[in-house]
């Protein structure tokens, strides 16, 4: 049983928050054994991200039914029972975080934010891949980084809760291209071959994947790889060259001139000891 979509939240309510103190980013494999019962988080507010496979939840009384591209609120105390689908695990990168108004006094937990917004790929998953490489690279600045793409991905919840029924067909269509080159990081794929799975000339396809996900192609894949090769550098299984390869970078060099561009570290500076 999947949920409603939310009612239209635009007429109701004008939002306003901070993200404060980050808790954790985290990134989970697939696993058919995943499951949670009853837990609450008491302290922090929870937006989780399908990367792909399937996952079910009960929040309230309401199921949920998630799948790749869906985002998942969950406000400070609100207890919830999920499981991953045995045939078809789900994999997520998940934030948990502290909410205040612009007076920094204590906020109620909103209801202009739906529990479950479907859909999402092309509008937040360069975010939630912003805030996991912040995350791991540690760097000076990483906890602004990460409220920053917090803040974007609540933003284009409520934006998309304006009008929930009508998710324009060119965002379908990247929104399959970005879930293609999420499970394919380790390729690289010129702007006339997705083009072409889109049935889009590449000017046309240039035009509205930059409006869908506010970046090119090719740095929409550049963020991929150097995610994934993030998460190679943290595991300590990996050495530069080896995470280089591995999220599909040829030439070494290249790949840590791009890391530092990207991250602000150098790749060595990850390799867990």
């Amino acid at each position: 049983m999947s949920a409603h979509p939310p009612e239209p939240l635009g007429a109701r309510t004008s939002y306003d928050v901070l993200v404060t103190r980050i808790e954790y980013v985290i990134e989970r494999k697939p696993n058919p054994n995943w499951r949670i019962r009853d837990f609450a988080n008491h302290t922090s507010t929870i937006l989780a991200y399908c990367v792909s496979g399937r996952a079910h939840y009960l929040m309230d009384g309401t199921a949920y039914e998630i799948t790749a591209g869906d985002v998942l609120f969950m406000p400070t105390a609100a207890s919830h029972t999920a499981s991953s689908d045995p045939d078809d695990p789900w994999r997520f990168v998940s934030t948990a975080f502290t909410l205040t108004d612009p007076a920094l006094k204590p906020l109620p937990e909103p209801d202009a934010i739906p529990v479950l917004t479907k859909g999402m790929q092309a509008d937040v998953a360069p975010y939630f891949q912003e805030m996991y490489t912040a995350w791991a690279g540690k760097d000076a600045g990483h906890l602004l980084r990460i409220r920053g793409a917090i803040a974007l991905t609540l933003n284009k919840i409520i934006s998309a809760g304006d009008a929930p029924e009508r998710i324009p067909p060119y965002r379908r269509r990247i929104g399959k291209v970005t879930q293609l080159l999420a499970d394919n990081y380790d390729r690289s794929y010129s702007v006339e071959e997705l083009a072409g799975l889109c049935n889009l000339s590449p000017s046309h396809f240039r035009t509205l994947f930059k409006r869908a996900t506010g970046m090119t192609a090719t740095q929409y894949q550049q963020h991929l790889k150097i995610t994934k090769a993030t998460e190679f550098l943290a595991s300590g299984e990996y050495n530069v060259t080896e995470a280089a390869r591995a999220s599909g970078f040829r030439d070494v060099y290249y790949f840590s001139y791009l890391y530092k561009k990207l991250t602000g570290v150098n790749p060595s500076a990850v390799v867990r000891s």
